[in-house]
């Protein structure tokens, strides 16, 4: 029973023979002129770079990204579809699928729409900037709070309201707006 036992156990891990799941090619009946044959050649896709034409507008797409390698963007959504999903019928399909309302717009229609969403980005753009300037001007008065050794409360309640009224009698007080955006109270300088 041992030496069966051990028979099998030998049969099961010996190591295969590895000739019967390769496939040997008969190198004489090749000739030397003859090339090799390699199937990576033959499978390499061609690559194609799509450009944006003009007339995409039509399907209520634009592009966005760099200028040689554009994406196409819709304009109603702002979906980005990949490089290779420019073509008309993709971007009828996502018209037709996702804005069935505005199937039946004309070229004019989503012209005026990349139009306004041009402006809005332009928008948003200032206002982020205003914001970040008003962030560094109040880390700049915190910076200077905390080397003279002054409690925080001072930004809030002396330097703020001195800095208004100087800009409200020298500047005007359309000007006095953009100073309040700048935050100096004692629980934003404290962080």
């Amino acid at each position: 029973m041992v030496n069966v036992l051990r028979i099998k156990f030998f049969k099961f891990y010996t190591p295969l023979n590895i000739d019967k799941f390769l496939r040997w090619k008969d190198s004489s009946s090749r000739t030397d002129d003859e090339e090799p044959s390699t199937s990576v050649t033959k499978n390499l896709k061609k690559v194609v770079k799509r450009k944006y034409d003009e007339d995409y507008i039509k399907y209520g797409f634009s592009w966005c990204g760099d200028e040689t390698a554009p994406r196409p963007q819709c304009i109603i959504c702002g979906d980005q579809l990949s490089k290779e999903s420019m073509v008309p019928s993709k971007f009828k399909r996502h018209l037709y699928s996702s804005h069935p309302s505005c199937a039946n717009k004309d070229k004019q229609y989503f012209k005026r729409c990349l139009e306004q969403n041009k402006k809005q980005k332009k928008f948003m753009k200032l206002a982020v900037t205003v914001s970040e300037k008003a962030l560094e001007a109040s880390h700049h008065v915190a910076k200077l709070i905390a080397r003279q050794k002054k409690p925080h409360t001072v930004g809030e309640t002396l330097i703020k309201s001195a800095c208004m009224e100087i800009v409200r009698l020298m500047l005007g007080p359309n000007e006095v707006k953009e100073v309040n955006k700048v935050s100096l109270s004692a629980d934003t300088v404290k962080r």
